[in-house]
């Protein structure tokens, strides 16, 4: 076995693996490198997956290396880089219209829906005003959200006429959300109590508000290059793989299914928003995995 060039500690310490770079007996297949911009914690699960499906394909296709880009850039930056082929070659992200023109989308949605249920970061002397909140009409008229502009929900937020601030940098809207430049910033289950541990240095006093949440329906894909065909066919081929013999469920379950517990969605209240960005086809991704009835909303 041959060490990566690069490989992020996150996904070191996440998924207790080096990134796979084996070498078949017959050595018939080229190498081949996924390179991506999502290096940061909250990619974990996705990059863990994307290795799990090029696993299941090492016969068929021959080996590969993760390469992570080697700097740190914004989603907007990411994306020209992936659409150029200068370095980076696969994001996984939520779809919109303008990213399934722009990409080749693996219409497999990797989150199962999860991000589509966001609860919400508050500063802890706030929770008392949220709990009294009754509707989604209340939530507009006397809350303003935090995000992240380059983010494509942020659309979903205007267009449902929720009152919001953005910023194009990820960190900073926690110092915000703690100076009180806004009042919440929506989180997916499967990022709030991560961020709220990791960020407890910096903002002791955020918290996540335990009585309501959004939905919205948010499919997350694998994008590459329009024209990169033959990985997206490989990584279609891995994950239906990984879907039949039950390791894409056991992954997803394996990353999530404490945060699923500790969300205790049965108790919120849901406040539906309606996507407009999505493709009139999409369907609705199948959430049975961790919603016995399959949606709460």
């Amino acid at each position: 076995m041959i060490e990566s060039r690069h490989i992020t500690n996150a996904y070191k310490n996440s998924v207790g693996l080096f990134i796979v770079f084996l070498f078949l007996a017959t050595q018939s297949h080229a190498l081949t490198e996924l390179q991506f911009f999502q290096t940061d914690q909250r990619y974990d699960y996705r990059i863990a997956l994307l290795s799990l499906a090029m696993e299941k394909t090492l016969k068929s296709h021959g080996p590969y290396i993760l390469v992570p880009f080697n700097e740190v850039v914004t989603q907007q930056r990411g994306l020209h880089i992936l659409k150029k082929n200068k370095g980076v070659n696969i994001a996984f992200l939520a779809s919109n219209r303008d990213r399934e023109k722009d990409f080749l989308s693996i219409k497999i949605p990797i989150l199962r829906g999860i991000l589509g249920y966001r609860v919400f970061l508050i500063k802890d002397l706030n929770e008392g005003k949220f709990s009294n909140i009754q509707s989604l009409q209340e939530l507009k008229d006397t809350m303003v959200a935090g995000f992240g502009s380059q983010w494509a929900d942020m659309a979903i937020l205007t267009s449902n006429q929720l009152p919001v601030i953005g910023s194009v940098k990820y960190e900073t809207l926690f110092g915000m959300l703690s100076k009180g430049r806004f009042d919440y910033f929506p989180r997916g289950i499967n990022e709030a109590w991560l961020e709220i541990e990791n960020k407890q240095n910096n903002y002791p006093r955020l918290i996540v508000e335990p009585s309501m949440a959004l939905y919205y329906p948010y499919p997350v894909y694998f994008h590459v290059q329009k024209q990169n065909t033959p990985l997206a066919q490989r990584i279609t081929q891995g994950l239906e793989i990984a879907l039949q013999d039950g390791s894409f469920k056991a992954l997803f379950l394996k990353f999530h299914k404490a945060l699923i517990d500790r969300a205790q969605l049965s108790n919120r209240r849901f406040f539906v928003l309606d996507n407009p960005n999505l493709p009139p086809d999409t369907p609705h991704p199948d959430t049975s995995w961790w919603l016995p009835k399959g949606r709460l909303y």
